[in-house]
């Protein structure tokens, strides 16, 4: 008995179809217990549907059932494809010989008869699920073999074309260099052509005094040479040193690529090219090959883009100073003419107020009335002096003053103003664009910072002025607005490289943000 229990050490699913699985209590925990997984159904239809679902090792078909039987099941689940290799093990009663023949017809690859002894249940079912297993392995090593064959097969014709190419190739090149060894003259004569022939301009000069020893016709028409003529290299240079530079790093390398040098024909036109150049020898002595590619057209457009930048710049800047005589302008116009119409309507109100002083209800509108047009007046102001503080007239010193006044009224933030060296001697322009670029710097503070405090310095020496705006906020990363195309900082960079100034940004994250800007200035005298 020993001997049949063996097979049952692997392990599986098993699926047990029969109307009345609590007859199966002691087999199912038998199985269970072997760590075999045990999965019932109560028919055929059943059985087919968890057949082909969960796909068991083993099947346990009981043959009389309810519907179909269980003959009728397991030639159903031989004819599906799903389920066509799973082992099926009759349970009957019947001990006729025409039963069991028609069971293994069916499909059947063994029996058992109830009432079933567990040991050979047991038995039986762990042969077949190692036979189930064997066929498994027996199956995925069939499939490893076939793939390995194919790749053998390929492996094998790619080496045969690798192989073939291979002679191909050597008796191409034994040919090639038979007729070299034949004639050594004639193999020079044939690069010479295949040189000639060559698109790109080509040269040898020797190393380092730079006597050109070859040139090809595309090299010759991009200097303006004429055949057979002797020169030196260093001639075409358009900056001397700038050949000293190259020998140099071909003395340390070996080789240059992709380098762009500036070149002068005899005539004294100028053309850029892209060099590329190695150190070899040529009738045994150091020389260097040259390869050029002719760049002159793509650095003309690369100067035409660096003009039309410039010109926009130029443009910006004349957009913005019309801008800012334009605020001025407006200004002058709303402090002035409307201002003087607010005011002379506030003194007739005034005056109408004294004629109907015995009307309590005229006089009391007429208070309204004042109240109203003094409103309108500190409106105007506040537009005027948010479109040009008056202060900027007076100078920088006065406009940040009135700038700050202005932000610890509006803001809780406490700002400070501190001047070192007093009022510097500044353009218009400069100080409107000094005075925008702080004003900038509050209002991101504001807007921002998530500040307590912030520090506005203006510190002004002969050599230069330097202005700047620190607060004790939380601080940003600047190179990740720079990848965010932050406009307000861009913009605050664009007004000093106008006023001849340089931007610059010190932050991080929780550690506060300075903004500083440094504008070169004369040794004329300050005010």
């Amino acid at each position: 008995m020993s001997h049949l229990a063996a097979p049952v050490a692997c392990t599986g699913t098993i699926l047990i179809v029969d109307d009345t699985p609590g007859n199966l209590g002691v087999v199912v925990d038998s199985l269970e217990a072997r760590g075999i997984r045990v999965l019932v159904a109560l028919d055929g239809i059943e059985a087919l549907e968890r057949a082909a679902f969960s796909q068991p090792d083993v099947i346990l078909l009981d043959v009389k059932m309810p519907g179909i039987d269980g003959f009728e099941t397991c030639r159903r689940l031989k004819r599906d494809e799903r389920t066509r290799d799973i082992a099926v093990i009759f349970m009957t009663s019947l001990m006729e010989n025409e039963d069991r023949v028609e069971g293994f017809r069916a499909g059947g690859v063994d029996y058992v008869t109830k009432p079933l002894r567990v040991e050979e249940m047991v038995a039986r079912v762990g042969v077949h699920l190692e036979l189930r297993v064997m066929h498994k392995q027996a199956l995925a090593q069939n499939r490893q073999l076939l793939a390995e064959v194919a790749v053998r097969k390929q492996t094998e014709a790619a080496l045969s074309q690798a192989r073939d190419d291979l002679e191909r190739r050597v008796a191409l090149r034994t040919e090639e260099l038979a007729r070299a060894n034949a004639n050594l003259q004639a193999s020079e004569a044939r690069f010479r052509a295949i040189v000639e022939t060559s698109p790109v301009p080509l040269g040898i000069t020797s190393m380092p005094d730079g006597h050109i020893l070859y040139t090809n016709r595309p090299l010759r028409e991009l200097f303006g040479m004429g055949e057979g003529s002797s020169a030196n290299i260093a001639d075409f240079y358009a900056e001397r040193g700038e050949r000293e530079r190259l020998i140099g790093h071909l003395r340390t390398n070996g080789s240059v690529r992709n380098t762009e040098v500036q070149f002068q024909r005899a005539d004294g036109t100028r053309f850029w090219a892209m060099v590329a150049a190695r150190v070899a020898t040529y009738d045994d002595s150091p020389a260097i090959y040259v390869g050029l590619n002719d760049i002159t057209g793509r650095k003309q457009m690369e100067q035409e883009l660096v003009e039309s930048r410039e010109q926009q710049r130029e443009l910006s800047a004349y957009m913005e100073a019309i801008r800012e005589e334009e605020r001025k302008r407006i200004a002058m116009e709303i402090h002035d003419e409307l201002g003087q119409l607010l005011t002379a309507l506030k003194m007739d109100v005034s005056l109408l107020k004294m004629r109907i002083a015995h009307d309590a209800e005229a006089a009391k509108k007429t208070d309204d009335m004042r109240q109203l047009v003094e409103g309108t007046i500190s409106m105007v102001r506040n537009v005027a002096s948010h479109l040009r503080p008056a202060a900027l007239n007076f100078g920088i010193v006065s406009a940040l003053e009135w700038l700050v006044d202005e932000f610890n009224r509006r803001h809780a933030i406490a700002c400070e103003l501190r001047i070192e060296g007093g009022e510097p001697a500044l353009s218009d322009a400069h100080a409107t664009a000094l005075f925008r670029i702080a004003q900038a710097s509050l209002t991101n503070v504001a807007r921002h910072a998530d500040a307590t405090r912030v520090d506005v310095t203006l510190a002004s020496t002969a050599a230069q002025l330097l202005l700047q705006v620190r607060d004790d906020g939380r601080g940003f990363d600047p190179q990740l607005v720079r990848r965010d195309y932050s406009y307000g900082l861009l913009g605050m960079n664009e007004r000093a490289r106008l006023i001849g100034g340089s931007l610059s940004i010190d932050s991080s994250p929780g550690a506060g943000t300075m903004v500083s800007i440094r504008i070169p200035l004369g040794d004329g005298p300050r005010t």
